[in-house]
């Protein structure tokens, strides 16, 4: 039985929470919050207890569909569950053969079914009839046959929340058995040339606390393969008997993997051997049993308010768009302050009920209630446990805050696996554009090419704005004048521009723009500018972009880039005012001085295409 909510190599000591070595308070300052803290080592050793206690166990991505997890359950024997093609992508980018990745999903589409027979996944999970004739146009257009399970309604309740009650007669999942609905499907999956029938799907629901639906599902499961024996003749191989295998969340007492295997296996042999035929080969799919328990999620407090004959609230940084669980099923969760603010300890004074709320504009936006020190203060850090399941898998971006980072550690050490997304994130897949602005230059500043003459302005605004460190690549200029001055007498060309911005005769900004010199890139330009601090925010970049992007039309340019780093929120609003959009990040492409920035890669069509 497991009875604790923490990870295995959760700590709490004087300074708060540490796991598998790294200190709660470290890990909040190194990547910010919210943050997801997963211990690797506890999620390896969950899957090796899954490995040994079943003959067959798939990973449910759909609990928390990151790569390193995905990498780590393959690494320690187990097959992957997906249930969409997004979550097929996954399993392929991080490396795992298709070949060990099975298709689930109630609605699949036919792309989803092409990319599942094309990369050769081990089984697909067909939903019905008319998924089963899809998938076998498909594998037969592809010369292929496509192994399937099967899904089948057992009409076994879970007895859990309504939302993941999945086995009950009504269920939008699967084939029902009741009335010969399934076993009309699985005549159908065993005739069609492009299929071959492997075996039974079924899944009871999510959270489940003993072997008893399990049991109940596998009776009527066993009678229906006696009957698919005894009216079909045909053997059922696999019995994906699906997952729902419980997590620790506060006081709720989980049986170990291997109690559920013992009866579980048990009740299939025995039940095949009664009803005379061989035992199938016995498949689960546990998510959340992997997952929850591994991870934690740090919160920050910003906070706290107490209300006149009411609750007292402590609000935090995150909220439902980092789990929207408490809001979506009233899920409950352990809480405890995992370091306080300044790094000290303060002296105990009491607890307090105290109910956590996040920031979004919803009153349900209500993490949970729990008693905390009567001290707790803003700057504290709060520790949720369990949040591994269907936290970040079910992230939103309301209120257009970005996703949190989710970080592994083990052994003391902390590895950044998904960074927190940010403004640039959000922008990115808004391509509506709009007209560029009115965008002349301010009173007394003049825009033109660059000139001999401007260098020595222009190099000491140059090195003003690299010695800042943070808004563009150089941080040191080291070519000499006559580099510029030479570049300077070439200013305006069909290969490029190099444009000043002047007031008083002295370069307040610049901007380079520079035609591609390949052939399939000539219709490419990329673009880089800069503008004196004094001088930021009053119209002088939008002068500037607007000349150079004047120039990219004069001489037949198509498309214009740039690269801007993702804290530069005022370059990024500029060039999206001129219609430029997101395409994508170069991950750590500058090397800086203090370390490691990326890059946004911006860009804009000068011709409508």
């Amino acid at each position: 039985m497991r009875h604790t909510p923490w990870p295995s190599n959760a700590v709490f000591g004087e300074h708060g929470l540490a796991v598998a070595g790294a200190s709660a308070a470290d890990l909040a300052d190194r990547f910010g919050t919210p943050l997801l803290v997963v211990d690797e080592d506890d999620f390896r050793a969950r899957c090796r207890g899954f490995t040994h206690a079943f003959p067959r166990v798939l990973f449910a991505v759909k609990a928390f569909p990151i790569r390193p997890l995905i990498r780590i359950a393959h690494e320690t024997g187990l097959g992957l569950l997906a249930a969409t093609d997004g979550e097929l992508e996954v399993c392929l980018r991080a490396g795992v053969p298709a070949s060990a990745v099975a298709l689930h999903g109630n609605n699949k589409s036919d792309r989803e079914l092409e990319l599942a027979v094309e990369h050769g996944v081990s089984v697909v999970i067909a939903d019905n009839v008319d998924e089963l004739e899809r998938l076998d146009r498909v594998a037969r257009d592809a010369g292929r046959r496509q192994p399937v399970l099967v899904r089948v309604t057992p009409g076994v309740e879970g007895h859990t929340h309504a939302y993941v009650d999945t086995g009950g007669a009504h269920s939008k999942f699967g084939t029902p058995i009741a009335e010969g609905l399934a076993l009309q499907a699985i005549k159908q999956a065993v005739a069609l040339p492009g299929l071959e029938f492997r075996g039974l799907h079924a899944h009871v629901g999510s959270q489940l606390l003993s072997d008893e639906p399990f049991l109940a599902e596998i009776e009527v499961l066993l009678d229906l393969i006696r009957e698919i024996k005894s009216s079909l003749g045909v053997e059922v191989e696999a019995l994906d008997i699906g997952g729902g295998f419980g997590a620790v969340y506060t006081d709720e007492t989980v049986p170990d993997p291997a109690e559920i295997a013992a009866t579980g296996i048990d009740a299939v042999r025995s039940g095949a051997e009664r009803r005379g035929f061989a035992a199938p080969e016995v498949v689960v799919e546990p998510g959340r049993a992997l997952t929850a328990n591994a991870a934690v999620t740090l919160y920050r407090v910003g906070s706290i308010k107490r209300t006149p004959g009411g609750p007292t609230f402590a609000a935090v940084d995150g909220g439902m768009s980092d789990n929207i669980r408490p809001a979506l099923y009233g899920s409950r969760y352990t809480v405890a302050v995992a370091g306080q603010a300044g790094g000290k300890p303060r002296p105990a004074d009491g607890v307090e009920t105290f109910r956590i709320v996040g920031r979004h504009c919803e009153s349900g936006d209500v993490l949970g209630e729990a008693e905390l020190p009567a001290d707790l203060a803003p700057g504290d850090l709060l520790a949720f446990a369990a949040t591994g399941a269907y936290a970040y898998a079910m992230a939103s971006n309301y209120n257009c805050v970005g996703r949190p980072a989710v970080v592994g550690v083990a052994g003391g050490a902390a590895r950044l696996w998904i960074r927190r997304e940010d403004p640039a994130d959000l922008d990115r897949l808004d391509v509506s554009g709009r007209p560029e602005p009115d965008s002349r230059p301010p009173q007394g500043v003049t825009i033109r090419p660059a000139r001999p003459g401007d260098v020595r302005s222009f190099l000491e605004n140059f090195r003003s704005v690299a010695a800042e460190h943070r808004y563009i690549a150089t941080e040191e200029v080291r070519r000499p004048l006559r580099h510029y001055r030479r570049s300077f007498r070439r200013s305006w060309t069909d290969l490029g521009a190099r444009l000043v911005a002047l007031h008083d005769g002295g370069v307040i900004g610049w901007l380079t723009i520079t035609r591609e010199d390949d052939p399939a890139h000539r219709h490419v330009a990329s673009l880089g500018m800069a503008v004196a601090e004094g001088w930021r925010g009053r119209g002088v970049g939008s002068a500037l972009l607007a000349e150079g992007l004047r120039w990219g039309r004069g001489v037949g340019v198509e498309k214009v880039n740039l690269s801007v780093y993702p804290h530069n929120t005022r370059a990024v609003s500029l060039y999206r005012g001129f219609g430029f959009l997101e395409e994508g990040r170069l991950s750590g492409q500058s090397k800086k001085s203090y370390g490691y920035d990326d890059e946004v890669v911006m860009s804009k069509w000068l011709i409508d295409r």
